[in-house]
Protein backbone atom coordinates (compact mmCIF):
# COMPACT_ATOMS: atom_id res chain seq x y z
CA UNK A 1 0.00 0.00 0.00
CA UNK A 2 1.18 3.31 -1.10
CA UNK A 3 2.17 5.47 1.96
CA UNK A 4 0.47 8.83 2.44
CA UNK A 5 2.51 11.57 4.29
CA UNK A 6 1.04 14.18 6.09
CA UNK A 7 3.27 17.12 6.30
CA UNK A 8 0.39 19.28 8.20
CA UNK A 9 2.19 21.41 10.88
CA UNK A 10 -0.99 22.45 13.46
CA UNK A 11 -3.48 24.91 13.52
CA UNK A 12 -7.41 24.85 12.61
CA UNK A 13 -8.55 26.06 9.57
CA UNK A 14 -10.69 28.83 8.68
CA UNK A 15 -13.84 28.61 9.64
CA UNK A 16 -16.51 28.90 6.78
CA UNK A 17 -20.42 30.16 7.74
CA UNK A 18 -21.30 31.12 4.27
CA UNK A 19 -20.00 34.74 4.62
CA UNK A 20 -17.05 36.46 2.97
CA UNK A 21 -16.10 33.05 0.38
CA UNK A 22 -12.81 34.01 -1.27
CA UNK A 23 -10.84 35.20 2.06
CA UNK A 24 -12.15 31.24 3.12
CA UNK A 25 -11.49 29.53 -0.60
CA UNK A 26 -7.81 31.44 -0.31
CA UNK A 27 -7.00 30.26 3.47
CA UNK A 28 -8.80 26.91 2.62
CA UNK A 29 -6.65 26.33 -0.33
CA UNK A 30 -3.19 26.83 1.22
CA UNK A 31 -4.32 25.23 4.61
CA UNK A 32 -6.00 22.01 2.37
CA UNK A 33 -1.69 22.16 0.51
CA UNK A 34 0.12 22.59 3.75
CA UNK A 35 -1.64 18.81 4.52
CA UNK A 36 0.02 17.68 1.54
CA UNK A 37 0.20 18.87 -1.60
CA UNK A 38 -1.35 16.00 -2.97
CA UNK A 39 -4.70 16.75 -0.51
CA UNK A 40 -4.71 19.62 -2.57
CA UNK A 41 -4.60 17.94 -6.10
CA UNK A 42 -7.51 15.87 -5.09
CA UNK A 43 -9.52 18.71 -4.56
CA UNK A 44 -8.69 20.69 -7.39
CA UNK A 45 -8.31 17.97 -9.85
CA UNK A 46 -10.14 15.00 -8.73
CA UNK A 47 -8.35 11.77 -9.70
CA UNK A 48 -9.35 8.66 -11.74
CA UNK A 49 -9.45 4.78 -10.37
CA UNK A 50 -9.47 2.67 -13.86
CA UNK A 51 -10.26 -0.36 -12.11
CA UNK A 52 -12.43 -0.60 -8.90
CA UNK A 53 -11.67 -4.14 -8.00
CA UNK A 54 -7.91 -4.00 -8.10
CA UNK A 55 -6.90 -0.73 -6.68
CA UNK A 56 -3.36 0.60 -7.44
CA UNK A 57 -1.15 1.93 -4.58
CA UNK A 58 -1.76 5.61 -6.36
CA UNK A 59 -5.61 4.84 -6.06
CA UNK A 60 -5.14 3.72 -2.87
CA UNK A 61 -3.19 6.64 -1.89
CA UNK A 62 -5.45 9.37 -3.65
CA UNK A 63 -8.41 7.59 -1.94
CA UNK A 64 -7.12 8.55 1.31
CA UNK A 65 -5.92 12.59 0.24
CA UNK A 66 -9.65 12.72 -0.73
CA UNK A 67 -10.64 11.63 2.72
CA UNK A 68 -8.51 14.21 4.47
CA UNK A 69 -9.52 16.79 1.82
CA UNK A 70 -13.13 16.14 2.67
CA UNK A 71 -12.62 15.80 6.46
CA UNK A 72 -10.86 19.08 6.49
CA UNK A 73 -13.30 20.65 4.48
CA UNK A 74 -16.21 19.29 6.73
CA UNK A 75 -14.34 20.45 9.39
CA UNK A 76 -14.34 24.15 8.39
CA UNK A 77 -17.93 24.71 7.28
CA UNK A 78 -20.92 25.40 9.65
CA UNK A 79 -23.98 23.27 9.06
CA UNK A 80 -26.08 25.21 6.52
CA UNK A 81 -22.97 25.20 3.75
CA UNK A 82 -22.79 21.59 4.87
CA UNK A 83 -25.87 20.68 3.53
CA UNK A 84 -25.43 21.89 0.23
CA UNK A 85 -22.58 19.52 0.15
CA UNK A 86 -23.35 16.63 1.98
CA UNK A 87 -23.82 14.09 -0.27
CA UNK A 88 -20.73 14.35 -2.27
CA UNK A 89 -17.66 11.53 -1.75
CA UNK A 90 -15.29 13.60 -3.83
CA UNK A 91 -13.66 16.73 -2.61
CA UNK A 92 -13.39 17.87 -5.94
CA UNK A 93 -17.30 17.79 -6.42
CA UNK A 94 -17.29 20.12 -2.97
CA UNK A 95 -15.07 22.71 -3.91
CA UNK A 96 -16.97 22.72 -7.72
CA UNK A 97 -20.47 23.34 -5.49
CA UNK A 98 -18.68 25.49 -3.07
CA UNK A 99 -16.64 27.75 -5.99
CA UNK A 100 -20.36 27.67 -8.05
CA UNK A 101 -22.77 28.38 -5.04
CA UNK A 102 -20.83 31.51 -3.82
CA UNK A 103 -19.04 32.46 -6.83
CA UNK A 104 -21.76 32.11 -8.78
CA UNK A 105 -21.11 29.84 -12.64
CA UNK A 106 -19.22 31.49 -15.60
CA UNK A 107 -21.98 33.53 -16.70
CA UNK A 108 -22.60 35.06 -13.24
CA UNK A 109 -18.66 35.64 -12.61
CA UNK A 110 -18.65 37.68 -16.13
CA UNK A 111 -21.87 39.62 -15.37
CA UNK A 112 -19.41 40.32 -12.02
CA UNK A 113 -16.97 40.94 -13.44
CA UNK A 114 -18.45 43.29 -16.31
CA UNK A 115 -19.99 45.40 -12.89
CA UNK A 116 -16.51 45.89 -11.60
CA UNK A 117 -14.90 46.74 -14.35
CA UNK A 118 -17.24 49.26 -15.00
CA UNK A 119 -16.65 50.46 -11.26
CA UNK A 120 -13.06 50.65 -11.77
CA UNK A 121 -13.06 52.61 -14.56
CA UNK A 122 -15.72 55.33 -13.46
CA UNK A 123 -13.85 55.33 -9.96
CA UNK A 124 -12.95 58.78 -8.02
CA UNK A 125 -12.74 59.94 -5.07
CA UNK A 126 -15.93 60.95 -2.77
CA UNK A 127 -16.39 64.08 -1.45
CA UNK A 128 -15.43 63.86 2.00
CA UNK A 129 -13.63 61.01 1.14
CA UNK A 130 -9.76 60.26 3.38
CA UNK A 131 -7.04 59.11 1.16
CA UNK A 132 -6.86 56.20 2.77
CA UNK A 133 -10.32 55.44 2.53
CA UNK A 134 -10.42 55.90 -1.23
CA UNK A 135 -7.27 53.83 -1.46
CA UNK A 136 -9.23 51.14 0.32
CA UNK A 137 -12.67 51.65 -1.72
CA UNK A 138 -10.26 50.65 -4.91
CA UNK A 139 -8.41 47.97 -3.32
CA UNK A 140 -11.50 46.02 -2.28
CA UNK A 141 -12.63 46.25 -6.14
CA UNK A 142 -9.25 45.17 -7.00
CA UNK A 143 -9.20 42.15 -4.71
CA UNK A 144 -12.92 41.28 -5.97
CA UNK A 145 -11.60 41.62 -9.71
CA UNK A 146 -8.57 38.95 -8.79
CA UNK A 147 -10.78 37.09 -7.22
CA UNK A 148 -12.43 36.52 -10.11
CA UNK A 149 -9.34 35.91 -12.08
CA UNK A 150 -8.69 39.08 -13.49
CA UNK A 151 -4.91 39.62 -13.66
CA UNK A 152 -4.33 43.11 -12.65
CA UNK A 153 -0.81 44.91 -12.66
CA UNK A 154 0.08 46.71 -9.79
CA UNK A 155 0.96 50.16 -11.87
CA UNK A 156 -2.53 50.16 -13.10
CA UNK A 157 -3.83 50.57 -9.51
CA UNK A 158 -1.09 53.60 -8.69
CA UNK A 159 -2.41 54.57 -11.87
CA UNK A 160 -6.29 54.77 -11.02
CA UNK A 161 -5.08 55.93 -7.72
CA UNK A 162 -3.72 58.49 -9.06
CA UNK A 163 -6.14 59.68 -11.53
CA UNK A 164 -9.18 59.61 -9.12
CA UNK A 165 -7.17 61.70 -6.30
CA UNK A 166 -5.50 64.24 -9.30
CA UNK A 167 -9.23 64.44 -10.43
CA UNK A 168 -10.38 65.04 -7.39
CA UNK A 169 -8.17 67.97 -6.74
CA UNK A 170 -9.40 69.33 -10.12
CA UNK A 171 -13.08 70.04 -8.98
Amino acid sequence: MAQVVFNHVGGKPSFFDGICYDYWKKKMKMYLGSINGQVWDVTESDYVILDPTYLTNQDKANKQYNTMALNTIYNAIDSKVFEQIRDCERASEVWKILEETYEGTLVVKSAKLYSLKDKLTSFKMKDDESIPEMFHRLQVIINDLKALGEKINDDDVSDWFLCAYLQDLRH
